[in-house]
């Protein structure tokens, strides 16, 4: 079977989706024409879509898969569509914050469950997902924040992809047919997605219960968490996971800031993600410093020196950030340092001075005033969508064999000391405005 025609397939639907729905929405005409018609309401197309994902099961189970396959990705789609139609022709309602969701889960409810039977997907992980999700759909019953949010946002695409890739696997598996879906590492990237879905509906019914500005300080908490399991992993000589934790919990540090802009945050919010920071970024990479580096004297020094250099960062960032503009740091920010520093340490142990050195290197631009923009603000709200989600899904398959795997663990390892050399190249705000142009023009006038 050609997965690469399916996938086309799928991808013209997609595209074809947008053109339509983008113009009709965009003109006068198409806004008044979609209002006089009922079923292309958002609450309309949430009521149509309910049935589908039983659906498209049946056709699976009546052995059309690819069929099965396309109607499912075509319903999923017109979540776009619901929300676009809502948005441009004045139609949101109280009714589809709640209808919308309940639409969603009653589409994949069915794949997630079929998947799982049939042992594609991990049960254990399946079950806790579809109790948490149909728990936070419940939710909405008491709670008054009812619309979905980011994280329930995030949790539908991935499902979305999780099941495609799910389908293309166990047709697959069922032919015998040797491809990218049955190599050994497929199954376990399959089980990360889930606990990472499973994960993603957790913080969605969580933050319907909580107070809007604890959703900062709920990331950074996890963020602190990520560093001690790391600091207790390293403890454990197992530096590798604890890099691993590290690189996590930059994840956490990427959204607590825009949780915290977008909602805002506590009296001591700013304190509480110093105190995150300073244990995963800091503490716990320098305890892979220090070890790594067979605990010598001058890996001790490096290793204090970096902490140091780590708290000396996060306090000039509160105390003098005003100075700035918006989405520049001065110095390389701490998860940056914590990168070039971790992969060194985790790279080149056997070459001591070479990894002590771009230890010392991190320090010097974590405590220098060089100016660096902002990952979150700047660096990947330019980014493109598709090229967000490919680079997430490649690093979680990534961390999924290093972590299963010891003949991966060096190409993580390769991987993480890439992403830091990138950003300390293309995040540099001096260089950027030299290759745009920027600096000689400023010059010149």
């Amino acid at each position: 079977m050609n997965y690469f025609v399916i996938g086309i397939v799928i991808a013209l639907i997609f595209a074809l989706e947008r053109v339509v729905v983008e113009t009709a929405t965009r003109l006068p005409a198409g806004r008044r024409w979609l209002r006089r018609h009922w079923f292309l309401h958002p609450n309309g197309i949430s009521l149509v879509r309910t049935p589908m994902g039983i659906v498209s099961i049946s056709f699976w189970m009546a052995g059309y898969e690819v069929l099965s396959i396309c109607w499912f990705a075509f319903w999923m789609i017109t979540d776009m569509t619901d929300g676009t139609i809502a948005r441009r022709c004045q139609l949101e309602t109280p009714t589809g914050n709640w209808l919308d969701p309940l639409s969603d889960k009653l589409l994949y409810f069915p794949a997630l469950l079929f998947f799982s039977w049939y042992g594609v997907l991990p049960w254990h992980w399946i079950v806790p997902l579809v109790i948490i999700d149909s728990f936070g759909q419940a939710s909405r019953l008491l709670v008054k924040k009812k619309a979905a949010n980011v994280f329930g946002k995030s949790k539908t695409a991935l499902i979305t992809i999780l099941l495609l890739l799910a389908a293309f696997h166990k047709l697959s598996v069922g032919e015998g047919v040797e491809n990218i879906f049955t190599v050994s590492i497929f199954p376990d990237f399959l089980y990360y997605l889930t606990v990472f879905a499973t994960l993603l509906a957790f913080l969605s019914v969580y933050c319907k219960v909580v107070p809007d500005n604890w959703y900062a300080n709920s990331l950074s908490l996890a963020n602190f968490a990520c560093g001690l399991t790391a600091v207790y992993y390293v403890l454990q000589e197992h530096p590798l996971f604890a890099f691993i934790l590290v690189f996590i919990g930059q994840f956490f540090d990427l959204f607590d800031g825009r949780m915290a802009r977008k909602y805002g945050s506590t009296i001591h919010g700013d304190f509480f993600d110093d105190i995150a920071d300073g244990t995963s970024f800091g503490l716990a990479v320098g305890f892979i410093i220090y070890f790594k580096f067979d605990e010598t004297t001058l890996a001790l020094i490096a290793a204090v020196l970096y902490f140091l250099a780590v708290v000396y960062r996060l306090v000039r960032f509160l105390r003098h950030q005003e100075r700035l503009d918006p989405g520049i740091f001065e110095g390389i920010p701490a998860p940056a340092g914590a990168l070039l520093a971790g992969s060194s340490a985790l790279l080149l142990p056997g070459l001591p001075a070479a990894g002590i050195s771009l230890v010392f290197l991190s320090v010097l631009l974590m405590i220098s005033r060089m100016h660096y923009r902002h990952f979150a603000r700047k660096m990947w709200v330019e980014t493109p969508n598709i090229f967000k989600v490919t680079v997430c899904l490649l690093v979680l398959l990534l961390i999924s064999r290093a972590m299963a795997d010891q003949e991966y663990e060096l190409t993580f390892k390769v991987i993480a000391f890439i992403f830091a050399w990138l950003y300390l190249i293309f995040g540099n705000e001096a260089l950027i405005q030299w290759l745009r142009g920027e600096g000689q023009d400023k010059a010149t006038s």
